[in-house]
């Protein structure tokens, strides 16, 4: 039962995730609000803990905070190239290390809120 309550928990997140980039790119939120970025990484990281939580809950194994929190690091070292290899971020400016650096913390602190959330369900 654990694991059908963090898969809806899953996709919950992700609907959300999907809602909100599509007002983002409609709206150009990730232009007009600087902080935007903050909170959908962190959604993200919630996401990607999720989906560790529910495939390790799947095969009848105790999932661990370190399993999530390298799993949303995977996926958020994954997006970070993808953005860098189709031009979404701007390695011009200075401080894109930095943006780096701050997304992938952004989806590990998300990916540590789900697997408190994931405990609980």
């Amino acid at each position: 039962m654990q694991g059908q309550r963090i898969l809806w928990a899953q996709l919950l997140t992700v609907f959300a995730l999907a809602l909100l980039t599509w007002l983002a790119i409609g709206y150009s939120l990730y232009w007009r609000f600087w902080w935007f970025d903050i909170p959908m990484h962190i959604l993200g990281g919630v996401w990607a803990g999720f989906c560790a939580a529910w495939l390790l809950a799947r095969r009848d194994e105790i999932f661990s905070l370190v399993l999530c929190i390298v799993f949303a690091l995977a996926v958020g070292i994954g997006w970070e190239i993808f953005e860098y290899s189709e031009g979404i971020a701007m390695p011009q400016y200075l401080s894109y290390p930095l943006d780096t650096v701050k997304d992938i913390f952004m989806g590990l602190l998300g990916a540590s809120l789900a697997f408190l959330i994931a405990r609980r369900l």
